[in-house]
């Protein structure tokens, strides 16, 4: 393995990884985290959730914490109290003409869409697949039909679809991306666009130099495309169990499923080997 160094950061992807597919933080999980947290090392959650969406979770962990949102565009400090406002550390922002434009793409392909901007979440309109997307996170979004106005450049757009038969037009609107904005999939219905070179890894890396703490001092767990790259960059990456094969191809090693333990597990050979 690569890794030598003891670990100062542990990058936590959410959903698939630190959650069940029921959407819990298991209490072998719950546990392990925060014993991890208690011995020093910075515990960060990196998702393509926008803030509202982790405040739970920074909750039940029962810590203030350090957040890399919306697969790498915003990086925020949270709070368990929702009523405080995050406090922004980094951030990227689409550029407003290529939002619109895949805005408007993808209302004319029939995909449902999303502006994410700050700790905000706006939508044309309701559908199941935004309601899906409501209820697994817990956060309500704003209906307007200015979208296509706005003149505030979002964070992310997300572009879902709600059923497999719809797959072929979101591969569409990937490809038919501005050069500015890239496209990545948390899900295989799910397609996170964001700005060119923004990503979890590159987060990681302007959060590492301002905490200074270095790659080799990382560790990384994630389970779906949009964290290959963040697993690659870390002294030690580690795929779930229930990650695609690819995604675990990328990892220097592979833990259970995040329905049986799987970040439990991967702490416990961390502080096995001495690098927790």
């Amino acid at each position: 393995m690569k890794y030598t160094q003891r670990a100062r950061l542990l990058a936590l992807d959410v959903d698939g990884t630190l959650l069940t597919d029921e959407l819990h933080i298991s209490p072998a999980t719950r546990e392990a985290v925060r014993q991890v947290i208690s011995q020093g090392v910075q515990v960060v959650l990196a998702s393509a959730r926008g803030p509202k969406a982790l405040y739970s979770i920074i909750a039940e962990l029962e810590i203030t914490g350090l957040a890399i949102c919306y697969t790498g565009a915003l990086t925020c400090r949270l709070y368990p109290d929702q009523h405080t406002t995050a406090e922004v550390v980094n951030e990227q922002r689409m550029s407003l003409p290529s939002a619109h434009l895949v805005l408007s793409s993808a209302l004319e392909l029939g995909i449902s869409i999303g502006w994410f901007t700050g700790e905000l979440w706006y939508i044309p309109k309701w559908d199941q697949a935004l309601h899906h997307e409501s209820m697994i996170t817990g956060v309500t979004p704003i209906v307007t039909t200015e979208l296509i106005h706005f003149e505030e450049a979002p964070h992310k757009l997300q572009a879902i679809v709600g059923e497999p038969a719809l797959l072929p037009q979101l591969h569409f609107l990937a490809s038919l991306l501005p050069g500015d904005c890239e496209g990545q999939f948390s899900y295989e219905t799910y397609l996170e666009i964001i700005h060119r070179g923004v990503d979890k890894a590159a987060a990681l890396l302007t959060l590492g130099q301002q905490l200074g703490i270095a790659p080799s001092e990382m560790v990384a767990i994630g389970d779906m495309e949009n964290d290959i790259a963040m697993l690659r960059m870390a002294a030690l990456g580690i795929a779930m169990g229930n990650a695609p094969v690819n995604v675990q191809a990328e990892a220097d090693w592979v833990t259970d499923t995040n329905n049986r333990d799987g970040v439990a597990a991967a702490i416990e050979i961390l502080k096995a080997n001495g690098w927790i």
